[in-house]
């Protein structure tokens, strides 16, 4: 049984192409250009997630604010569309969840429909195989180093957990080790999106996702081969 969205945007390509993303994930979307109609639907409704297009900001703030007394909303995921000069902020404030940066790139939208997924509970299709781990990273930017915590990784993209605020997309550093590996991986990296716990999502650049799937390669034969041989054992 598929999820239902309510999509806040005035962009007309936009709609379509966050719709067939959307119902990639198994995702329906009802699309609103006007908020006080959106507020409307949005109180006689119940939808598990709200999209909000920050290109009209006066609507987009009206429609985030006007959702607090909102009986039917109180559990629904809340995610905002921004752009790079966006007060997030004030975003946050209004209990929005989850941040997804413009320009949205099919990369950059399947990692955070991804996140969408795992936020709203459900298993998203399988694109990358991922491995969950817990590493200590830096994150570079051009005034700082932010200590970060990889909680999860994969050829699409690493998930991370940090103190600091990352307010804005950008283009920064990440450094980090791989278990089993002696080398430091160091690579450049973009923000695909953050949410209102620390956790964050980044691509990286191509020669190292080459060496994330050669490692993520090797964990998933190893423990195959535990798996294997612990059946043996029991037989």
């Amino acid at each position: 049984m598929p999820f239902h969205s309510l999509l806040l945007c005035r962009n007309d390509a936009a709609v379509q192409f966050l719709t067939r993303g959307l119902k990639e994930f198994n995702v329906d979307v009802e699309s609103c250009s006007d908020p006080e109609r959106a507020l409307d639907r949005l109180s006689h409704q119940r939808f598990e997630a709200i999209v909000v297009d920050t290109e009209d900001r006066a609507g987009a703030m009206l429609l985030l604010n006007g959702l607090k007394p909102l009986k039917s909303c109180k559990n629904s995921l809340r995610i905002v569309l921004a752009d790079h000069d966006t007060a997030l902020g004030a975003a946050f404030s209004t209990g929005t969840h989850l941040v997804i940066y413009k320009p949205i790139a099919p990369d950059r939208l399947r990692n955070s429909l991804r996140a969408l997924c795992n936020l709203m509970g459900r298993r998203p299709p399988r694109e990358f195989d991922r491995v969950e781990l817990r590493v200590p990273a830096v994150l570079h930017m051009s005034d700082q180093n932010v200590p970060a915590s990889i909680l999860d990784i994969s050829a699409g993209g690493v998930a991370l957990s940090t103190k600091h605020a990352i307010p804005k997309p950008q283009s920064l550093g990440l450094q980090f080790m791989l278990p089993g590996r002696t080398a430091k991986i160091t690579t450049s990296a973009e923000v695909v999106w953050n949410d209102v716990h620390g956790r964050i999502v980044v691509n990286m650049e191509p020669g190292t996702r080459k060496l994330v799937c050669e490692w993520i390669a090797a964990q998933l034969r190893s423990k195959r081969l535990n798996r294997v041989a612990i059946s043996r054992s029991q037989a």
